[in-house]
């Protein structure tokens, strides 16, 4: 059976690609520096996009090229490899009760990251909202202002709220009990971009 450290690590690093932002990449780049694993972390500019796109396999980033020449293109599929191959067994555990708990989090995660979406893409791209997309002016920031305002003064307390309450839950040490996982990797990269 393979492990997922002998997946991580070989006679060369492994290479994670993404933009030169934090991003989604950014909790598989601190799980696999506190697992101690080696990578090439390659930072695309966005003006490269366009020629590099059609070269990767799904047409998105982050990719993940293992030593072994494998690519994975999801980055929770990421960050879960990753923290299996934790040899410390800490960052994704195999005890199956302390995996559903980081798995809840990881949810939660998710659904912050749902309710703040609009707030970062509408100015970005409007037509994914019903808007034209050469919306501009002060129509356009108005409501922008306004979907984040809502969203700031409703939506994140509830979720900073939930994460205050599994914090004491486990004994004011980390989201899911006393030792660092994927999912306080996962929670603080999701804050920290919501409040740079």
């Amino acid at each position: 059976m393979t492990s997922a450290h002998s997946l991580l690590t070989g006679s060369t690093p492994l290479k994670l690609e993404y933009f030169n932002i934090e991003g989604v990449a950014e909790p598989v780049r601190l799980a696999l520096s506190v697992a101690s694993i080696p990578f090439d972390d390659v930072r695309i500019p966005f003006d490269q996009w366009p020629s590099k796109k059609p070269s990767t396999k799904h047409g998105v980033l982050p990719e993940m090229t293992l030593p072994g020449g494998e690519i994975i293109t999801d980055s929770m599929a990421m960050l879960r490899l990753v923290g299996e191959a934790d040899e410390e067994g800490k960052l994704y555990p195999s005890d199956v009760a302390k995996r559903v708990k980081i798995e809840q989090v990881l949810g939660l995660v998710g659904d912050l990251t749902r309710a703040w979406s609009p707030s970062l893409y509408l100015s970005m791209r409007p037509g994914r909202f019903g808007y034209p997309a050469d919306w501009s002016g002060e129509e356009k920031d108005k409501v922008v202002k306004a979907v984040r305002e809502a969203f700031m003064s409703e939506d994140f307390p509830r979720f900073m709220g939930y994460f205050e309450e599994l914090v004491k839950e486990n004994g004011d040490g980390f989201l899911t009990g006393e030792d660092l996982t994927i999912a306080d990797l996962s929670a603080f990269q999701q804050v920290r971009f919501i409040l740079p």
